[in-house]
């Protein structure tokens, strides 16, 4: 049964994470234009980007996407690159890849290949649980 840190890592290596974070960022640059037409306050300062990096700073949404984001990173590459393999073409979602497939792609039996999975995901877990991180 899939749950919550399946959906995530699907999301992560579908490349949904990296596009939520490009519409959020989007979003947060997109400003309704001012009730003020063509009238300027004169005390208002003009720093379009240092406004915009706030806006970024101060988002959690955000926040949370990157954290995501950087924590998977991070903890991917302290598996080898077999593990790296597997867990890749199993929550790619744009293959679609069986067990089977994978086992014979890797040269692994299918129940070796969910046990390198299994670890992954489980690890995921527990350092999303250790960080606080929302899955």
């Amino acid at each position: 049964m899939a749950d919550k840190t399946d959906a995530l890592l699907t999301d992560y290596y579908s490349g949904v994470i990296d596009t939520k974070i490009l519409l959020r960022r989007a979003e947060l640059q997109w400003r309704p234009n001012d009730d003020n037409a063509g009238i300027k306050p004169l005390n208002k300062h003009t720093r379009p980007l240092d406004d915009l990096l706030a806006r970024y700073e101060a988002d959690s949404i955000l926040h949370e996407l990157t954290s995501q984001d950087e924590a998977i990173k991070r903890l991917e590459m302290t598996f080898n690159a077999e593990t790296r393999q597997i867990v890749q073409m199993h929550y790619d979602r744009r293959s679609r890849l069986s067990w089977a497939i994978i086992s014979m792609r890797i040269n692994l039996s299918e129940r070796t290949c969910r046990t390198y999975q299994k670890a992954f995901k489980d690890s995921v877990a527990e350092a999303f649980a250790e960080l606080d991180i929302a899955v």
